[in-house]
């Protein structure tokens, strides 16, 4: 039986969840949408997202697909969807796409950014992670260390699964916004807790507590179970997933 391909983008404060992946007892992004779909179509729906993100990490770019045996339109599966969903998730579009399109497997890139506060204002305290004043300069010369193709075994969650450990970073840069340091970071791929171990390591290096030197070194010998440091997730935001052509 033919059916039709739908790709979604959505958006969603992670604050109150324990990540995208449905996981039992607990209350997750996946599952909400899933949960919403489902009760849409009157039928158990599965969807598949380009990738997992962390409890209490955000997104305005998060991309899922899903398939339907019936073709709806998908404006009304956007308006639908934003119905039934808490406030805390948006699907901000909607379309039918090629069967062959993979939310994960299709993706070319992938862009994060991490907001740091340092000073004490609290509105957007679920948003950023607040620290003492940093060096922008060491910030970003350890940042710049990053780009190119390695191996991220020594700033990733060690996990024998796992075989190709390799990413390439297309961009990797610390801007300063008055109070609040931005970083963004693009690749092909991220390992689990990738670029929460990058921050919390590039935050150290930032205060001089840590060696621009020994960060290199885990770079160009990439080595297991490394005690470095990883930085909350309140700050980090999947900000889009990229395609070609669909």
């Amino acid at each position: 039986m033919d059916s039709f391909r739908y790709k979604i983008v959505i958006q969603y404060d992670g604050t109150y969840y324990h990540g995208w992946q449905i996981q039992k007892n607990h209350k997750t992004i996946q599952a909400e949408i899933e949960k919403a779909l489902s009760s849409l179509i009157s039928q158990k729906i599965s969807i598949c997202g380009s990738g997992r993100t962390d409890s209490g990490v955000h997104a305005l770019g998060q991309v899922a697909h899903f398939d339907l045996i019936k073709k709806i339109n998908p404006e009304d599966i956007i308006n639908a969807l934003n119905a039934k969903i808490n406030k805390d998730i948006r699907v901000i579009s909607c379309e039918i796409v090629n069967n062959d399109f993979h939310a994960r497997f299709s993706a070319t890139k992938r862009s994060y950014t991490y907001r740091l506060r340092t000073n004490t204002f609290v509105l957007d305290r679920h948003f950023t992670h607040q620290t003492p004043w940093l060096d922008i300069n060491l910030l970003n010369e350890a940042s710049r260390l990053v780009i190119g193709e390695h191996d991220f075994t020594s700033f990733s969650k060690n996990n024998p699964k796992i075989i190709n450990r390799t990413c390439i970073i297309y961009d990797s840069i610390w801007k300063d916004n008055e109070s609040v340091l931005n970083y963004s970071i693009s690749g092909n791929r991220f390992l689990h807790h990738m670029v929460r171990y990058l921050v919390g390591t590039m935050i150290e290096i930032g205060r001089n507590k840590f060696s621009l030197t020994k960060f290199k070194e885990l770079l160009s010998s990439p080595r297991e179970d490394v005690q470095i440091y990883k930085a909350p997730p309140d700050g980090l935001i999947l900000e889009k997933v990229e395609y070609e052509e669909i």
